[in-house]
């Protein structure tokens, strides 16, 4: 079927006929508790969103053992990976693939689903939705292209069918959703669909948490990072701005959380890139921590004077939202969807991509300046409350998921 069949506003997802609650499937490659991202945190967040609506959820992911369990209301089902030996030499990915469109088939059967949605990373859902015995959203983040185009750097085989994949993928779906009307336009350009077959629905978070920002310690002030450490995160500016920062405001702290990839010069980690290149002084104001549990890093950014984020891309950019929900100020860049979440001066501060001076000088204007970050931080937590809870963008799904039934009825 044709993403033209459904074609919901890009500013918002028109009232729909359909009422009554739905049955629903999401696939997503990670899933809290079980691996960690990005993808993952959005599913958890709307499954529960959904499922406080009345809906019924059922969620498919990889695990390392195939189980079903219940993640307080939502039903979580794990699959293991497969390998097609000959076939997947051939065209890699077609065992996974197989994998997940055949635990899907089971869980709309054995469920009754009425809709199901899936990420177009990847594209693992490709085999489901040729086969589809029910309407199927694709929700579109940063794909495997852009992913490419930022990063550099060759593209193996895997990658080069994993870019074919979610392009048919995109093609194939009965509706279209995406998080930023700047990501929206880009998807419709490149993959050849009409721009307003693409509803914009924003990533949502929960806000309705009680904290009390605690007092800074009075030795240091501390900047946050969160986000895998590759180029398209933008981490080596951020590295390479850290000297001036230091030089300027001795007493900060950088503390940089997620997993980190060879994204460096001659093939290097961050870390090796920063034990290599920046004077031992600097080094000693910069921890490198890894992966951590979402207890954790929600005790990160809750203490931070700063959250920094200098992605050279992103669709949306989630991770500014879980900063601002702690009253947290950010600092963003002008590139993708993140201008619709960052107000500039306001919410938040936006800076140039690619531009280590210009962030240094924003990082040290805002550590000298406790009023700019009181205020930035208080409107950052408004903005998400108003904007990005949860329950708003759970309700917004609900009516396009209504809306794509209906078209489907109507057809």
């Amino acid at each position: 079927m044709s993403t033209a069949a459904v074609t919901p506003s890009p500013v918002g997802v028109r009232e729909a006929a359909f009422h009554r609650p739905l049955r629903v499937g999401i696939y997503t490659p990670t899933y809290p508790g079980i691996s960690e991202g990005g993808i993952g945190t959005y599913t958890h967040h709307l499954a529960h969103g959904l499922t406080a609506l009345g809906h019924t959820v059922h969620v498919l992911t990889p695990g390392a053992e195939e189980q079903a369990f219940t993640d307080g209301l939502v039903s979580v089902h794990t699959i293991t990976q497969a390998y097609l030996p000959l076939i997947d030499r051939l065209v890699p990915g077609t065992g996974a693939n197989w994998r997940v469109g055949q635990a899907m088939l089971r869980l709309v059967k054995e469920h009754a689903l009425d809709i199901v949605e899936l990420p177009n990373w990847e594209a693992l859902g490709l085999y489901f939705c040729l086969r589809r015995p029910c309407p199927v959203v694709v929700r579109l983040y940063t794909s495997s292209l852009d992913s490419a185009r930022i990063n550099g750097g060759p593209v193996d085989r895997l990658g080069r069918w994993e870019i074919r994949r979610e392009a048919w993928l995109t093609r194939a779906a009965d509706a279209l959703v995406t998080h930023s009307e700047v990501h929206g336009a880009a998807v419709a350009n490149y993959v050849g669909v009409v721009p307003s077959t693409i509803a914009i629905v924003p990533l949502g978070i929960p806000v309705d948490l009680e904290f009390e920002r605690p007092p800074p310690p009075q030795h240091r002030l501390s900047i946050v990072y969160l986000g895998r450490l590759e180029r398209r995160k933008g981490t080596i500016d951020l590295l390479r701005a850290i000297p001036e920062v230091v030089k300027q405001v001795p007493e900060v702290h950088f503390t940089l959380i997620g997993a980190d990839r060879r994204h460096c010069p001659g093939g290097r980690t961050h870390a090796e890139f920063a034990a290599d290149e920046l004077p031992r002084d600097v080094q000693d104001h910069i921890s490198f921590l890894g992966e951590l549990p979402t207890p954790e890093v929600d005790r990160w950014l809750q203490s931070a004077d700063l959250f920094v984020a200098p992605s050279l891309y992103e669709s949306f950019g989630l991770i500014f939202l879980e900063a601002m929900r702690w009253q947290t100020p950010v600092i963003g860049t002008r590139t993708g969807g993140i201008p619709e979440i960052i107000q500039d001066g306001v919410t938040g501060a936006l800076v140039a991509p690619g531009s280590p001076r210009e962030l240094a000088a924003k990082m040290v204007e805002l550590l000298n300046d406790d009023a700019q970050r009181a205020r930035l931080g208080l409107a950052g937590r408004r903005r998400v409350e108003e904007h990005f809870s949860v329950e708003r963008m759970a309700q917004r799904v609900s009516r396009f998921y209504a809306d794509t039934l209906n078209a489907r009825r109507r057809r």
